[in-house]
């Protein structure tokens, strides 16, 4: 049976949305500056309008990648776009931007997702806060990646 994860991410950065925007959702980027993520290839569209598809492989401090696929399934532009997965991990995505002070961009990530892999389902009862820590390390390695990116002009 499939397990169930819900998480919420919130980076602030000091840059303009537009700017954030455009490098948070740069994921063909994503190999270059955030060291988990190890491959993004775009499958179809132009990759923040609707349809459009990456695949992805990520690896965390844990010995196992997880490999699956995005599609973007609807988009506010500068506002929200969200993310259907399938592959070790089904379920939706959400990025979330706002601007709680001029030149400050927050952008709030929403992970609702289920894993596929039965060994992590069979381990994931006693492994859960383990596999938790791993998503908030892996995220925690992105902003800091992305922060260098997006504040540096």
């Amino acid at each position: 049976m499939p397990t169930r994860y819900h998480f919420r991410t919130d980076w602030e950065f000091n840059a303009d949305l537009p700017r954030t925007w455009l490098i948070v959702l740069d994921l063909q980027r994503y190999p270059g500056w955030w060291k988990n993520f190890r491959a993004v290839r775009l499958l179809k569209g132009e990759g923040q309008a609707i349809g459009s598809a990456y695949d992805c492989v990520v690896r965390g401090s844990l010995p196992y990648s997880l490999r699956y696929t995005v599609e973007v399934v609807a988009v506010e532009r500068h506002r929200s776009i969200a993310l259907r997965s399938r592959g070790d991990l089904v379920g939706t995505g959400r990025w979330e931007f706002s601007e709680p002070a001029p030149g400050r961009c927050l952008a709030t990530y929403y992970w609702d997702v289920a894993t596929t892999n039965p060994v992590l389902n069979l381990v994931a009862p006693f492994a859960r806060p383990f596999l938790a820590k791993n998503h908030e390390q892996v995220m925690a390695n992105g902003y800091r990646a992305l922060r260098s990116a997006i504040e540096t002009a």
